[in-house]
């Protein structure tokens, strides 16, 4: 019980320093953050920052693992009160790109020095997007049900229409042109190559 009560306080005290961490990212990104000036800003001594987070590639880690829990919380939200399974998908994009172009300064050293970066983060063995790829499952077989699809493994369609939707960003990141998409669009040419003809 005393372990538990430990993990559950350390777990606390993170996702307060991660609020504050966000704060900084969003502000200044990560290439150049040194972990003075973000302990500085969290307002914790450098030692207190690093036996929370041992460096500054781990705090980054963590810092994208608590954004991807916010953003699946955040999209369960608004799509509590959707019953269509394409206004869903719809919801998911502009959620997603919103909140792309909300911490473009954070993520854009790391996604365009690695490609790769966030592959890295899904296949760590904590997978913190899981719920948001059976979130998109589970709306995939909904819309199964009224428009039969191509593919009957949902969770394979979640994880290539996650992968579509990065392309935009990929494409917006190295391009530096808006990422102003119709969700509605989005959605729609990607159903296009799924759905039975």
């Amino acid at each position: 019980m005393k372990e538990l009560i430990k993990k559950r306080v350390l777990e606390a005290k993170k996702n307060i320093v991660l609020e504050k961490v966000s704060e900084y990212f969003d502000a200044f990104g990560f290439e150049n953050a040194k972990m003075q000036e973000i302990a500085n800003h969290t307002g914790l001594s450098v030692g207190a920052l690093y036996k929370l987070f041992p460096s500054k590639e781990r705090l980054f880690f963590e810092y994208i693992s608590y954004q991807i829990e916010k953003f699946h919380s955040e999209l369960v939200r608004l799509c509590s009160n959707i019953d269509e399974p394409r206004d869903m998908l719809k919801k998911f994009v502009e959620h997603k790109f919103s909140t792309f172009v909300s911490k473009k300064k954070a993520i854009e050293d790391p996604v365009l020095g690695d490609p790769l970066f966030f592959l890295k983060l899904n296949t760590r063995k904590s997978d913190p997007a899981g719920p948001i790829y059976e979130f998109l499952s589970d709306v995939f077989l909904k819309l199964n049900e009224k428009e039969p699809l191509k593919s009957s493994d949902h969770m394979k369609t979640a994880y290539l229409f996650n992968a579509y939707t990065m392309g935009f960003i990929e494409y917006w990141l190295n391009t530096g042109t808006k990422l102003d998409d119709d969700a509605a669009e989005v959605v729609e040419r990607f159903l296009v190559g799924m759905r039975i003809s």
